[in-house]
């Protein structure tokens, strides 16, 4: 009885080591596979990245066997995927079935294998994004037209439909969008998407009769080469602009030399078309690695209200945009992909009163945290119920009485709401912060209300003596594109 059950365990073995095979590749012996040496095939996996997304083409599939004999592949699922040699190209979403197979036979040493077990990959074909190009207007003045013409494409050339998600504001019948009040006009664009394009929807915001702070810049003259800080810049309505990059490693103390030497580390650029402003910091590498002590740096970018490009120096300055019903600063900013991928992605935003105080030594300062949920443009609107009363930290004998201001720290050090993919997922512990400043918020939103917008600063503070360089070079980049709004 003995000598019957021990080849019949025998047999169980090895067919429970090729179930486990099975799961990572196939393998094969004298058990079910014919004579010959065991092999065993590893099957890279066909469906990462883009590799499992429709209209790509065709990818390579890629299996080898341990007798170096050639895998061959097939299909299990041909209505979602099809094999043509080493080919695989996706027809239909759903789950596809890819199978690697390896017969036998004899191996270039003249080794005979037995076949292998076949080895698949199970993964699903996903529909493909689509790219939209969705761009209305950044703001509409209901004086100059009272309906907006609307229109969205996207590389599946499919028809959209239009939405308004602020029905009091605005609506929309068909393409064509009308407005109805003051405020914000929150617009969707919706593509249903096919067979082979995923449904995708692209909400945009509108500022119906905002405050105008800027819409774009008055080209660079030629006497300012773009090379170095600089404060001789203007936007289209006449608004003084300044740009400065800063860093130790390239120049003194808050400088940013405007030399030949350093025209790829601390330049600014406008585009063709004026809509766009980038103020630039590039520190070389081989800077950061020698580097020793403390070094620390900022990009940092002013706009002025239209008309305006400075401010009195003794006594309020007059003129700006004053608050009285609105809500939100609208803005459109990018930031290079590099600091934001380090967690460094983050943008103090100033908004400068005109009210003058302490002896005339200073003029109320406002600010705001906005975290940066991916690198490129994104769009903000940051509700003026965020802003805070910052004290001036190098003037002491600026304190305004009755008022609670916070240093620029306690809003710079407020928690970022989003994940590594951009999504709020720690919202709550960024409100329970934002909380904990509610004397200061409430000051703020009393000075906006008696006291003019004169000047909106957006303020990139880099990380000192943290090394996070991209090809060789710590960046920051900072780009205003088109219009600045308060709605």
């Amino acid at each position: 009885m003995t000598k019957k059950l021990i080849p019949h365990t025998r047999k169980l073995t090895v067919l429970a080591a090729c179930a486990f095979l099975a799961a990572c590749g196939g393998g094969g012996g004298s058990e079910g596979g014919g004579s010959g040496r065991y092999q065993v095939i590893t099957f890279k996996y066909p469906g990462g990245g883009t590799g499992g997304t429709l209209l790509n083409p065709p990818s390579t599939l890629s299996a080898t066997a341990t007798s170096g004999l050639p895998v061959s592949f097939r299909t299990g699922t041909p209505t979602t995927c099809t094999v043509a040699g080493d080919k695989l190209t996706l027809v239909a979403a759903g789950e596809c079935l890819v199978i690697a197979s390896q017969p036998g036979g004899a191996g270039a040493d003249g080794t005979k294998w037995a076949s292998a077990d076949d080895a698949s990959q199970l993964f699903n074909v996903l529909k493909h994004a689509q790219v939209v190009d969705f761009t209305p207007p950044d703001y509409v003045l209901s004086a100059a037209t009272k309906s907006i013409a609307l229109s969205a494409t996207s590389d599946s050339g499919l028809p959209f439909t239009f939405s308004s998600d602020t029905p009091a504001v605005c609506s929309i019948s068909g393409s064509t969008l009308q407005l109805l009040a003051k405020g914000t006009c929150a617009v969707a664009a919706k593509q249903a998407g096919n067979d082979s394009y995923k449904e995708t929807t692209t909400q945009r915001y509108i500022a119906v009769d905002p405050l105008l702070v800027a819409d774009g810049f008055a080209p660079l003259a030629p006497s300012d080469s773009g090379i170095g800080a600089s404060d001789r810049m203007a936007t289209k309505q006449g608004g003084g602009v300044a740009a400065a990059p800063w860093n130790t490693l390239i120049g003194g103390w808050k400088g940013c030399p405007g030399d030949a030497a350093n025209a790829n580390w601390c330049y600014r650029t406008v585009s063709s078309d004026g809509s766009t402003l980038t103020s630039a910091l590039h520190v070389d590498k081989t800077k950061l690695e020698t580097a020793t002590g403390w070094f620390a740096g900022f990009n940092n970018i002013d706009i002025f209200a239209p008309g305006l490009t400075s401010f009195k120096s003794s006594e309020d300055t007059t003129g700006g945009l004053q608050v009285v019903d609105e809500k939100i600063l609208g803005f459109t900013l990018g930031m290079n992909s590099g600091l934001q991928s380090s967690g460094n992605g983050r943008i103090v935003v100033h908004l400068d009163l005109g009210k003058r105080y302490g002896d005339n030594r200073c003029n109320v300062r406002l600010a705001a945290l906005a975290w940066v949920p991916q690198p490129g443009l994104v769009s903000y609107a940051v509700p003026l119920s965020n802003f805070v009363f910052i004290k001036d930290e190098d003037t002491p004998a600026c304190e305004l009485a009755g008022e609670t201001a916070v240093s620029k720290d306690d809003v710079q050090n407020l928690p970022n709401p989003y994940n590594n993919a951009g999504q709020p997922t720690n919202m709550d512990a960024y409100t329970a912060a934002l909380d904990k400043l509610a004397g200061a918020r409430a000051s703020a939103a009393k000075l906006l209300k008696s006291s003019p917008v004169i000047r909106v600063g957006f303020w990139v503070p880099e990380p000192g003596n943290t090394k996070v360089p991209t090809d060789g070079v710590y960046a920051t980049d900072l780009t205003i594109k088109g219009a600045i709004t308060i709605q």
